[in-house]
């Protein structure tokens, strides 16, 4: 945690009306600069020192957010417009520390929040509505010709589908992330822009559905898209069998440590487990136990999008509806050894991925999240499904 202070005295001819106005135009910032934590502001009322009149107080999360505050245009101009003529005296101090008795900090950077939605081109755009629907339980909002959107939650879609005829089978084109301020957007276009990686605009009308953001093509071509202020419903959808998140993409890779080095260097994903040679788990500040999967592969394609179910009771309801239509179960019930969920796995290539119906995913405690040490496992089926009988059994997955 870094912990910034600034004592200040006025100038003697400012009058009272022009530092009130200064003083609460202060007490604005924790609303326009969400990275502040434990914010205060007052009046110097020591009796041993009066060199400064007011002295404000502020926590950030990491150098990074303190540093993208100080350097942001919003500041600037306050500092050069408002402050330097009413201010005859200042001094600024930064320093690290760990609060006592709670829970471990850390300057790291962060990384994107949570999974938002997955842009899917289809061949057959109302045979890939109804299956969304009937046997992942998503609800349509809009419907054209060229475009859908279905959600699971309040957020303001899970899918978006792109009608596609000239495609055989479905194919992913794009990831939405969600990003928990703009000081955390700022330093990830930063370090695309460092990296040499071209920042992209966001889909034109992705940019009516959140603040601010921009894009970014993975070393796969896959676009990952990062924003603010992603677009919510008032409540859920009134459909009792329904997946409650949209919580990781899974993508094969031919480009394995390319992909690593840019969703955790560039990205800031933390890994949290590894399959040794074959598999990474990555987190984001949801600190589900992984919000992105990476899998060597000989071709690249997203292989499955994972929504999470309210219970077990709810996916095996879903379940048994594929068993009833005779959807293609492309995986049954497995238990994941790693994030502890259970799920199965439908799959018709025309409406793109397998989709993964779980229970019980793992989330990290925020102590966790900041201390967890990824485990090596060895390539055998029983660290992916635990009811995996044998270390050859691969077989059913």
């Amino acid at each position: 945690m870094i912990r910034h202070t600034l004592s200040f005295r006025f100038a003697d001819d400012v009058d009272d009306a022009a530092r009130g106005a200064v003083l609460a135009e202060l007490a604005t910032f924790p609303d326009r600069y969400p990275a502040m934590q434990n914010w205060s502001l007052g009046e110097n009322v020591s009796t041993r020192d009066d060199k400064y009149t007011h002295a404000m107080s502020i926590d950030f999360g990491s150098r990074e957010e303190l540093q993208s505050y100080l350097g942001s245009d919003s500041h600037e101009s306050f500092v050069r417009e408002r402050w330097r003529p009413v201010i005859a005296a200042q001094a600024i101090t930064s320093y690290e520390y760990t609060p006592r008795g709670g829970t471990p900090m850390t300057t790291r950077p962060h990384g994107p929040f949570g999974m938002e939605y997955a842009r899917i081109e289809v061949p057959d755009m109302q045979a890939t509505i109804d299956f969304l629907q009937y046997h992942v339980g998503l609800q349509l909002e809009s419907h054209t010709d060229e475009f859908a959107y279905l959600r699971a939650d309040i957020e303001h879609h899970s899918i978006e589908l792109i009608s596609a005829p000239e495609r055989t089978d479905g194919w992913t084109t794009a990831i939405g992330f969600s990003v928990e301020n703009e000081n955390v957007l700022e330093q990830l276009q930063k370090q695309v822009a460092d990296a040499g990686l071209e920042v992209l605009d966001l889909q034109e009308r992705q940019q009516g559905f959140c603040e601010s953001g921009f894009a970014v093509r993975d070393p796969n071509g896959l676009v990952v898209e990062l924003f603010t202020e992603f677009q919510e419903y008032a409540e859920p959808p009134h459909i009792e069998l329904r997946p409650v998140d949209l919580v990781h993409p899974f993508l094969a890779t031919t480009k394995y440590q390319e992909s690593l080095d840019f969703y955790t260097k560039v990205l800031n994903f933390l890994p949290s487990d590894h399959i040794v040679g074959s598999t990474t788990f990555l987190r984001g500040e949801d600190r589900y136990h992984h919000s992105l999967a990476l899998q060597n592969n000989k071709e690249h394609y997203v292989a499955h999008l994972c929504f999470s179910m309210k219970s077990l009771d709810h996916v095996m309801r879903m379940r048994a509806r594929a068993l009833y239509k005779g959807a293609p179960i492309a995986s049954d019930i497995v238990n994941h050894s790693a994030s502890t969920s259970i799920a199965f796995y439908l799959h018709d290539p025309k409406f793109g991925p397998r989709y993964e119906l779980c229970d019980r995913h793992r989330v990290f405690t925020p102590e966790e999240h900041e201390t967890h040490r990824a485990r090596r496992m060895p390539a055998d089926p029983r660290n992916i499904d635990v009811w995996r009988p044998a270390p050859d059994d691969w077989g059913r997955f």
